[in-house]
């Protein structure tokens, strides 16, 4: 999360994180970065392929069910706002999801990021098996940035 904060544009953002609780990491980064942050999640019956919120908001970030990309992309496109989603590097390849992907922005690191298994961030999910990247759209200021991790969390 942490590395995609730098590339928000200057100033306090309203950010809608479509698939993150209050206790999001996300949503605690965001936030500590000086950025409003509308958090929504289908448990509380904001089930992103239905729902938008009535304000105003500048990006979309999250990290969504990688199950559904395709129609994640699909919907990101309709919305037509600026947006940095996480997804499986494979993510990149498929026929269903080429038309949502031409035009967007990667940013891509140089090692696997980890990933908590717990909401109190105290457990890790090392050595996951597959590399995951930023598909952005109208986010980051060129098309496709490599980038060095400090951290893999």
């Amino acid at each position: 999360m942490k590395p995609i904060i730098k590339y928000i544009r200057e100033g306090s953002k309203t950010i809608w994180c479509p698939f993150d609780t209050q206790d999001s990491e996300y949503v605690k980064c965001l936030t500590e970065a000086g950025h409003i942050v509308i958090a929504t999640h289908i448990d509380e019956g904001k089930n992103f392929f239905f729902y938008e919120p009535a304000e105003h908001y500048d990006y979309i970030i999250s990290n969504p069910p990688f199950s559904c990309k395709d129609a994640v992309l699909e919907r990101l496109a309709k919305i037509g706002k600026p947006y940095a989603i996480l997804l499986p590097l494979p993510s990149l390849q498929g026929q269903k999801r080429f038309s949502y992907l031409v035009g967007t922005q990667a940013l891509i690191f140089d090692k696997r990021i980890n990933f908590y298994t717990d909401s109190a961030r105290t457990s890790i999910a090392k050595g996951v098996s597959f590399a995951t990247i930023y598909i952005c759209k109208n986010f980051l200021p060129k098309d496709l940035i490599f980038e060095k991790l400090e951290s893999n969390i």
